[in-house]
């Protein structure tokens, strides 16, 4: 074969040798570039559904977390010692026995960890924190928010009666004060009656004790000082300073506001005479507006159970109330009441009731009091009191960060 041929072969086979591996190195490059997108974006993708997955269970977190404190504030505002141990209570109720038994709930996919913290013996100040956390825990989110109870009674009474008019106090009624040399306090005329075994007390001077006792409500010796033969100095009669005061002057200077305000913004039970009794018996850390004129029969309020006669709520369940009645009133039958009860109007009082804190009438008309009345004065009782006010959480003090 001639060179030339030959030399033309060769050169044709290199040159397609050359191709083939250029389209070998295009080929690798290609499928490489490829592989390198795929894996990008496999990345990508997978990154994608992580955030998506934290995202989710960041809500999951905070859900719960928002959840808890929700409820939190609704059982806190309730009563936060159901118990009265004098602690907070859990605000899950899993036995639904009416107390909060827990602090830890499932909230949907997530769960949630609420504490709570207050000043020592004031549970109308608390600081609720609720830690919500995702299905797996491994996200989790805090909200803290300050619950705050307005004291409904911020000028309690320092007498077992105050009363803007004149007062007939008959029967074997009896006016005590552990705590003071003052029990009847009034803008008009007191009648202590005259064929009666109506009696004021205040503490014994004389006896052993005194006068601390009266720091520690309802354990002073007491002695009589008015009856029916004569009206000692613990008697405050014809005070013009008391008797020239408005109706809503002399609301305002107990509760500290006027009426219309505060019927709005602190009662928590507004009900009418009809009524008074089903809403009334029974209630505890309440405040109670009575719309009209009532009689009141055989009932207990500002006690957890049923108390009568010479039987007196125990300490472990009296929850002090407050109760108002916009009226006249009339009490009768066999009833006890804890707190403070304030008529608008005058008052009539038969049979058999009692009154631990006091008792305030602010009509302009003459009132009559008998039977077998026994008021005692409490400051404690009325101190309770402060725990029956509107609870709300704290304006500014929501943090979830």
């Amino acid at each position: 074969m001639p060179n030339a041929l030959l030399d033309k072969r060769r050169t044709i086979n290199s040159h397609n040798g050359q191709h083939g591996a250029i389209t070998l190195v295009v080929s690798l490059t290609i499928l490489m570039l490829s592989t390198l997108v795929t894996i990008n974006v496999t990345k990508a993708i997978l990154m994608e559904q992580k955030i998506s997955n934290n995202e989710a269970r960041a809500k999951q977190a905070f859900e719960a977390a928002e959840a808890g404190m929700v409820a939190a504030l609704a059982y806190l505002k309730n009563d936060p010692d159901v118990d009265q141990n004098t602690i907070i209570d859990p605000v899950f109720d899993t036995n639904a026995d009416g107390t909060g038994d827990t602090n830890t709930a499932t909230i949907g996919a997530g769960s949630v960890t609420v504490t709570t913290d207050a000043p020592p013996g004031d549970l109308t100040s608390i600081l609720i924190s609720a830690q919500g956390f995702s299905d797996d825990r491994s996200a989790n989110h805090t909200i803290t928010q300050s619950m705050a109870t307005i004291n409904p009674l911020p000028n309690a009474p320092a007498n077992p009666i105050i009363s803007k008019s004149a007062l007939t106090i008959g029967g074997s009624a009896t006016v005590h004060n552990n705590e003071g040399h003052s029990t009847i306090w009034s803008g008009g005329d007191i009648d202590l009656g005259s064929n009666n075994s109506t009696k004021t007390e205040v503490p014994d001077i004389g006896a052993a004790g005194y006068p601390a006792c009266m720091d520690v409500p309802l354990t002073c010796t007491l002695v009589t000082t008015s009856n029916k033969l004569g009206t000692g100095v613990d008697v405050i009669e014809n005070d013009s300073s008391l008797g020239s005061l408005t109706s809503e002057e002399m609301f305002r200077s107990f509760f500290g506001t006027n009426s219309s305000v505060y019927r709005a913004s602190q009662v928590t039970i507004d009900t009418v005479p009809s009524n008074a009794k089903r809403d009334a018996d029974l209630a505890t850390h309440e405040v109670i507006w009575v719309e009209g004129n009532t009689t009141f029969n055989g009932m207990t309020v500002g006690c957890t159970t049923a108390v009568n006669g010479n039987n007196r709520c125990t300490t472990t369940k009296t929850k002090p109330s407050i109760i108002i009645v916009n009226g006249d009133a009339t009490f009768t039958g066999n009833s006890q009441f804890y707190g403070i009860v304030y008529i608008t109007g005058k008052v009539s009082i038969v049979g058999n009731t009692t009154v631990y804190g006091a008792m305030v009438v602010a009509g302009d008309s003459e009132s009559t009091m008998s039977g077998s009345l026994d008021i005692w004065f409490s400051s404690s009782v009325l101190a309770g009191t402060a725990a029956a006010g509107a609870s709300t959480g704290s304006a500014g003090s929501w943090r979830d960060f």
